[in-house]
């Protein structure tokens, strides 16, 4: 029986050059002028905005589930905001995530292809990979069978921009052969998730929305304001105390530092402006951001502000998330950032040379508020000689 892909479940390998076969030119706009069709659309984005879902029960056939994503996309891309872009990928992604769990390896397969890699099966037996997996207790090893081979160059299309922080996804520690990288079903799965999200904003980015029509211009400020008032008016709050620019600092001790962002190391300001931004930073480069944050004093409720921004932001799960890197949860071990070599290991530090005041970000940072002080120091005791000799130059 040959294999199909059910575009209910994965709308987004639907080549948008076919919905002509659909008499569709402009999704958006066929969405905003039928009023079912405006109705689901507007379920969708709101489920998307308030919990970063597509509802499965949203869809009445194949065709409907594929026009509703591409209306969706040309929604995200007239409203131009890159959080709403984020989330809805990572809707889409996750979305198809719980349809491809249940999916057996030939359909996989298909999929990946369908998504543009350069997959095959490995041949089953003893010459398959296999993937040691040591138990908890230690006292054990069982192997998993890595089925899918990907050619390198396109598993490291997909995994070069979020993936590639985390040491399970780097080439040293998966099995690599004749061009290709041996994967087992779960983290190959994983991979079609990152690559389904980069489809989807790849999509969105390629998407022209016909914005000067009414039907649909009236739908995208409706968006809009749902995101202005997802959002609280569109700037997120802050309970995080930054000190300002000018404030005038004390010798940093152990303990609290002050949070001055225009002294982050680079490692770390990065992280913050992809979450500015609506980006989604890797797993390693979140720890890294809550680990940083917490070792210079910052407790859960400031920790968490930073992420707020982040399009997949769960409040439950990264209040959870935090709570155990600030040694509040589990071990109770509080969780440093990690090397500056180690940065630079993983991709994350963007700058070559080693910043000054130590090797690791939280030394880094405290030696620049330690120069910021002296400065400080600096100038205001030129300041009071000057002033001296101003009156001494008065008294002659």
């Amino acid at each position: 029986m040959p294999l199909y892909v059910d575009y209910s479940k994965y709308p987004f390998v639907f080549p948008r050059e076919d919905l002509k076969v659909m008499y569709v030119d402009s999704p958006g706009v066929i969405a905003s002028r039928d009023e079912v069709l405006r109705s689901k659309l507007s379920s969708l984005v709101k489920r998307v905005v308030e919990a970063g879902e597509v509802p499965s029960e949203l869809c009445s056939s194949s065709e409907e589930c594929v026009l509703l994503y591409y209306a969706v996309l040309d929604v995200a891309k007239a409203v131009g905001d890159k959080w709403f872009q984020n989330r809805v990928a990572l809707a889409y992604s996750k979305y198809a995530s719980q349809y491809m769990e249940r999916e057996d390896s030939e359909k996989l397969l298909l999929l990946g292809r369908r998504l543009g890699l350069d997959v095959f099966l490995a041949a089953k037996g003893s010459n398959t990979p296999k993937l040691p997996v040591i138990s908890k207790s230690g006292k054990s090893i069982s192997f998993i069978p890595c089925e899918f081979a990907v050619s390198i160059t396109s598993y490291l299309r997909v995994v070069s921009k979020r993936l590639v922080h985390d040491p399970l996804y780097g080439l040293t520690n998966n099995t690599v052969s004749n061009g290709y990288v041996y994967l087992d079903k779960m983290t190959y799965q994983r991979v079609l998730e990152e690559a389904i999200l980069n489809r989807v904003l790849e999509a969105t980015e390629e998407s022209t929305p016909l914005t000067e029509l009414s039907e649909f211009a009236e739908l995208v400020n409706e968006v809009k304001r749902a995101l202005e008032e997802s959002r609280g008016g569109g700037e997120a709050t802050t309970s995080r105390v930054v000190v300002s620019e000018k404030s005038t600092l004390r010798e940093p001790e152990t303990g609290e530092l002050p949070v001055i962002e225009s002294l982050f190391p680079p490692c770390i300001a990065r992280i913050i402006e992809i979450l500015k931004s609506g980006g989604n930073p890797s797993h390693v480069e979140r720890f890294n951001l809550a680990a940083f944050l917490g070792s210079i004093g910052l407790g859960v409720e400031a920790v968490l502000e930073y992420f707020k921004t982040s399009a997949d932001f769960n409040e439950k799960i990264a209040r959870y998330q935090i709570e155990h890197i600030l040694g509040l949860r589990g071990n109770k071990k509080k969780y440093l950032p990690y090397s500056c070599e180690r940065m630079r290991a993983t991709g994350i530090c963007p700058v070559q040379e080693q910043c000054k005041g130590g090797r690791n970000p939280v030394a880094v940072y405290k030696y620049a508020v330690r120069t910021r002080v002296r400065s400080e120091k600096s100038s205001t005791s030129r300041g009071s000689r000057d002033d001296d000799a101003s009156e001494a130059a008065g008294g002659i």
